[in-house]
């Protein structure tokens, strides 16, 4: 839920009413045979509007019409279905059925929002009675593992965060990352524009990382000022020498602070050669950072 927890928190103070939704079982899986992901979700707006996705987007459009109906309080478990057809479309291994819950925002306690905003661990008890969810509160998380498990009296749901780089732009050495990030356990997220970018950092963590490889400078400018005034934990730009100077200039000249966040040359001086060992040096200094064992600059 950590994806659209900036998302709801904003619905709730404005008043606006926000269903929340995330799957409590499943027999479907990622073509290939790879798990879904246990923190995903998905965020619901009266007008259609929709922050997260679940099952690849599979499940969206059943929940957004469960949420409908559901009216402005409480919440309910669902079960749906995915077809053959569907499942090739949204890249799933194929068709199966899931269970879900769909809730009102204010149902889970107020804490729930900032803690997931923080990227804190947290896990949820959700009281049911038969389909109908009438209750929830907060539990120590320490020693669950992320997931869920549903019987007749309740739904207890365990969310932890999974580190996150955000590749901004394109090129091989984002190639190469978004490969090995899996092999750490990290979830690489691409966004080849800059709004999609510029979204994706917004929400990101001292745990996380942002690479960015844009070369044009009115495009990369605005997305490292939106991760400057994040709080992602490794900040990397490629790049000649001559695009860290536009790119300096572009920012201080914007009044934009914290430039000595930013790591470029990006990655550890390894001799690296070629885009995969690039991509070595550039996670090698983020998990530096991450274990508080950076080198420091020169």
């Amino acid at each position: 839920m950590y994806d659209i927890a900036l998302t709801v928190a904003a619905c709730l103070r404005s008043g606006t009413r926000v269903h929340v939704s995330w799957v409590v079982g499943s027999d479907l899986t990622l073509a290939g045979g790879a798990p879904l992901d246990p923190n995903s979700s998905l965020a619901l707006t009266p007008g259609g509007g929709r922050v997260g996705s679940l099952c690849a987007g599979a499940l969206d459009q059943q929940l957004a019409e469960h949420a409908s109906v559901l009216g402005e309080t409480g919440g309910r478990v669902v079960r749906v279905a995915v077809g053959e057809l569907e499942a090739e479309a949204f890249g799933l291994a194929g068709a199966g059925t899931a269970t879900a819950v769909v809730l009102n925002g204010e149902l889970l306690p107020a804490a729930t929002w900032e803690l997931l905003q923080e990227r804190q661990p947290l896990r949820v008890r959700l009281a049911r009675e038969g389909d109908e969810l009438t209750a929830a509160a907060l539990q120590d998380p320490d020693g669950h593992e992320a997931g869920s498990s549903v019987n007749d009296l309740e739904v207890v749901t365990t969310c932890r965060p999974v580190p996150t780089v955000v590749l901004a732009g394109g090129g091989p050495v984002l190639a190469a990352l978004e490969q090995m990030a899996p092999l750490l356990g990290w979830r690489a997220q691409r966004a080849s524009d800059a709004d999609t970018a510029r979204a994706l950092v917004v929400g990101l963590g001292p745990g996380d990382a942002v690479v960015l490889a844009m070369h044009d400078v009115e495009l990369a400018g605005p997305v490292l000022a939106s991760t400057l005034d994040g709080r992602a934990g490794y900040v990397a730009a490629l790049g000649s020498r001559a695009m860290q100077q536009s790119r300096e200039t572009w920012l201080s000249g914007r009044g934009i602070e914290g430039l000595e966040r930013i790591h470029t040359p990006a990655g550890l001086d390894i001799g690296a050669d070629g885009p995969a060992q690039v991509a070595v040096a550039i996670l090698a200094q983020a998990i530096a950072e991450r274990s508080g064992r950076a080198q420091a600059k020169a």
